[in-house]
């Protein structure tokens, strides 16, 4: 489990926009999203923003909790996803 960053907005789409702590964010694709709990709350679906400055895009499984992770400025974590053989 490792940092990823925190939310800065959501759409009622169940889509979270979070602003990441990695270098690599093109690692992260795929990864499964963890909040600060440990509770798994989606999947980095997509990168977005300026090459200096990139978004990640999560889809969340459960679309009510996007509104509490943005106003609570939670920590969001990943696990790395494993390459099937």
């Amino acid at each position: 489990m490792r940092l990823l960053g925190f939310p800065e907005t959501w759409t009622k789409d169940g889509l979270l926009v979070v602003k990441p702590y990695v270098k690599n964010v093109l690692g992260c694709l795929g990864s499964v999203v963890l909040s600060d709990s440990g509770i798994k709350i989606g999947v980095v679906t997509d990168v977005i923003g300026r090459v200096d400055d990139p978004r990640l895009v999560v889809k969340l499984y459960n679309r009510e909790i996007g509104e509490m992770l943005v106003t609570r400025r939670e920590r969001l974590y990943f696990e790395k996803r494993t390459s099937r053989k």
